[in-house]
């Protein structure tokens, strides 16, 4: 009797056990986004990438449920609890609660147009020195941007470095090959190599104009070609003019 009392007492404890962790697991997916299936179906795969075998294929009408994104990969959880990745194109062909399709895709040219930041490196001549910029820039408008820009270059008489920050205009921002012009302002220091003759580094303050190029590529990159017209403002009588020219490669976000 006691061993039936024991056995009906550990069901109902095992049944209250698995209708809480039902409920906590509904629960948790109601704080998701959800959509439903609206092609034949939709493979999942064990990990983000094409390279990771598909284990279990989503057909038409099956609600899913979108847990979190990993570059262009959304991992998915079935209604039965089945857990993979999927392309965000094909996630992207979804339905939502109101039969709408979901507005997520994988970076295109509407991207390109209506990035919010981007960041690059670049490399090319700078007063007859080699070059390497590093920048970082936030677009507030559709056509204009500020930008961080830390350059090093490298010479046999100097070497240098250099922090500006740049307003830049583009003015056909959805153009795929698309124009820009900048101005901006910061600081250089300028450290010569000479051990002929006692020198120390110096740091002035610089002015510069530029014009360039984006060129949308694929996805998130983009190919920048640009010129700039730098005016170091030093103590001695006149002040330095240097021409640069670099090119380099992006990605925006």
């Amino acid at each position: 009797m006691i061993s039936l009392q024991r056995l009906v007492l550990s069901l109902l404890f095992s049944s209250l056990s698995l209708n809480t962790a039902a409920s906590d697991e509904a629960a948790n997916d109601e704080q998701y986004l959800q959509s439903s299936v609206a092609e034949p179906y939709i493979e999942m795969r064990t990990a983000p990438g094409r390279g990771y075998p598909v284990f279990y294929v989503a057909e038409r009408g099956e609600l899913v449920t979108l847990l979190k994104r990993k570059t262009d990969w959304i991992k998915l959880r079935t209604y039965r609890g089945i857990e993979g990745w999927a392309s965000i194109n094909d996630v992207g062909l979804t339905l939502d609660s109101a039969g709408q399709p979901l507005a997520i895709h994988s970076p295109d040219r509407d991207s390109f147009t209506n990035r919010r930041w981007e960041a690059g490196i670049m490399a090319g001549d700078f007063g007859d020195t080699d070059a390497v910029t590093a920048y970082g820039g936030w677009h507030f408008t559709r056509n204009f941007s500020l930008e961080v820009n830390l350059t090093e270059n490298f010479g046999d008489a100097s070497d240098g470095r250099q922090a500006t920050v740049d307003l830049v205009h583009q003015m056909f921002p959805h153009w795929r090959y698309s124009p820009f012009v900048t101005i901006g302002g910061g600081v250089r220091e300028t450290s010569p190599r000479s051990s002929l003759v006692s020198t120390s580094d110096r740091t002035d303050n610089v002015a510069s104009v530029g014009a360039g190029l984006r060129v949308y590529l694929s996805r998130r990159l983009m190919l920048r070609m640009q010129y700039k017209n730098v005016v170091v403002m030093t103590d001695r009588d006149d002040d330095e003019e240097i021409n640069t020219w670099q090119i380099g490669i992006s990605a925006f976000y």
